[in-house]
């Protein structure tokens, strides 16, 4: 749960799955059926035991399937905060994780054939444990990648040439 102030320093989110990959698998197979149950009743064989199978797959399994994808939409969740990774992996995982930057090892992106028709895919995080954690059907995942992989890389510092290093108005910092 998140308190009012959590959202003072974030790096990037709340980065959420996206409508179109999780509903597209749904309507293809309400599509579907509903041309093949369509055609059969054309054909005079809507009475069949195979049009009977039509009925009930859409009676019954496209309001679950559509449930499925909404629950997995609203129940997702990446942010990027300044001090770590909070991951809501959503239906029908329960939980949150909390990834601090120092135990992350890698970030990785992943995308099927329908996330690449859709502009969706999966963000890979690998921890120094060995253990991943995934989330997955994300609109923008090169983006949640990007934002963590900026707060896990340090600020490199700015090297002058060595001849603006010698000039008088430059300070020498050495470590020792």
């Amino acid at each position: 749960m998140r308190a009012q102030n959590d959202n003072a320093e974030t790096g990037g989110g709340p980065f959420a799955p996206s409508t179109i990959a999780l509903l597209l698998p749904a309507a293809l197979i309400i599509v579907g059926y509903g041309i093949f149950l369509a055609t059969l009743v054309f054909l005079d064989m809507g009475d069949s035991a195979v049009a009977r199978l039509c009925i009930v797959i859409l009676a019954l399994a496209a309001p679950f399937l559509v449930a499925y994808a909404v629950l997995r939409r609203v129940s997702t969740r990446l942010d990027v905060f300044s001090h770590a990774v909070h991951l809501q992996p959503g239906f029908p995982k329960a939980g949150q994780y909390v990834v601090p930057y120092a135990l992350i090892r890698s970030v990785r992106v992943r995308r099927g054939v329908g996330g690449r028709l859709v502009g969706s895919g999966t963000v890979f995080i690998e921890l120094t444990n060995g253990v991943r954690i995934a989330a997955c059907d994300l609109a923008a995942p090169e983006s949640a990648r990007d934002a963590i992989l900026s707060r896990l890389q340090p600020a490199k510092p700015v090297e002058l040439p060595a001849e603006e290093a010698e000039k008088p108005g430059n300070l020498r910092v050495s470590s020792g």
